[in-house]
């Protein structure tokens, strides 16, 4: 599969928070390569399974973005705009965005500039600063948006760097979601003891209820999730960070410790360089509501690092992606009849 081109197009596909369709129909005509069983529920997460006998396993990523939504109309036809779910006031001064009002509309994210501002001009932006500027006439802009009105980031494909290194957009979680399609075509070949159950979920950037459904309708045995975590980057703590070449593996918490084991010995068997990221809470993660489901799922969580998260140019490495699904194909072919006992915690 071209790793790169998956990514490219589902991060250039609209799907923010609670408005996911899009990005949903992009995952259901790739999760079509690889399962004739296909669905998806009333919150809008998207499966495909693979497998019918043994345990099953999920694999989750979420498929939702960071957004903003339409709060008013300036009677000069400048739109007024909020966060949905976590988009950073100080990165959107200049941006290119898209408006889904009646047409899809670019334009722009404009600021009063530097030599018309009175006080501190070094201050940064604050969201009700900010206008989206359209182009069009006041007129033509009641035609077609309405308060409301979902806005996104431009859909650009994701800029090829060196080094393997890609900077996009939304990496935050559609590359995960592209790595859902790599452990599918990783598994094709190979013999498996149990069902995978692959699920790109919705809402995620809002606290996590769309995985919370998905794992309660799913029910299956254990679970994984796929989500990115924090790469070294200036001004950031040293222990909050994983390096770009490693692939980090959860542990504490809500994280299953046999779940965290499985996960490393499959990195070990398979030489690629891993690191242990702590999370004493909640991971803050699609894990939080999986691992809470009915009477709780065994749930792992891995990630590849990235940087500069909930920008336009989180930056990331496309082989520690491929390695990310490589530990977790690698765990899942070696799932047994034994399961139920690898994952007993009555030592």
């Amino acid at each position: 599969m071209d790793l790169y081109k998956a990514i490219a197009d589902l991060v250039t596909a609209s799907g923010v928070t609670g408005h996911e369709s899009a990005a949903a129909e992009v995952v259901a005509e790739y999760f079509k390569r690889y399962s004739d069983d296909i669905w998806r529920d009333s919150s809008g997460n998207v499966f495909a399974r693979i497998g019918d006998s043994g345990p099953s396993v999920m694999l989750i990523a979420h498929m939702d973005e960071i957004g903003m939504m339409v709060t008013d109309i300036e009677d000069n036809g400048m739109l007024r705009i909020r966060s949905v779910a976590g988009v950073d006031p100080r990165v959107l001064p200049g941006s290119e965005v898209v408006v889904y009002g009646r047409e899809r509309i670019r334009a722009v994210v404009g600021a009063v500039p530097p030599h018309l501002l009175t006080g501190d001009t070094d201050a940064a932006y604050k969201i009700d600063d900010l206008m989206v500027d359209t182009g069009l006439s006041k007129a033509r802009v009641d035609e077609l948006v309405s308060v409301g009105d979902i806005v996104t980031f431009a859909q650009e494909e994701p800029l090829k760097l060196k080094n393997n290194l890609i900077a996009s957009k939304t990496l935050d979680d559609r590359a995960l979601v592209a790595c859902l399609f790599e452990v599918a075509e990783l598994l094709a070949n190979r013999k498996l003891n149990c069902s995978v159950i692959l699920c790109a979920s919705t809402q995620e950037e809002c606290g996590g209820p769309g995985a919370g459904v998905a794992a309660y309708s799913a029910e299956p045995d254990m679970a994984i999730v796929m989500d990115v975590t924090h790469a070294p980057q200036p001004g950031a703590d040293p222990q909050d960070c994983i390096a770009l070449n490693k692939v980090a593996l959860m542990m504490g918490g809500n994280i299953h410790p046999r779940m965290y084991e499985l996960l490393k010995k499959s990195a070990q068997e398979q030489n690629i360089e891993y690191a242990d990221e702590v999370a004493m809470g909640f991971s803050g993660t699609d894990a939080d509501f999986v691992q809470m489901s009915r009477a709780s799922i065994p749930t792992g969580v891995v990630s590849p690092p990235v940087k500069y998260m909930h920008t336009t140019v989180e930056l990331m490495s496309l082989d520690t992606l491929r390695n990310t699904a490589k530990v977790v194909a690698g765990m899942i072919e070696h799932i047994d009849a034994d399961w139920e006992e690898k994952l007993c915690l009555d030592d």
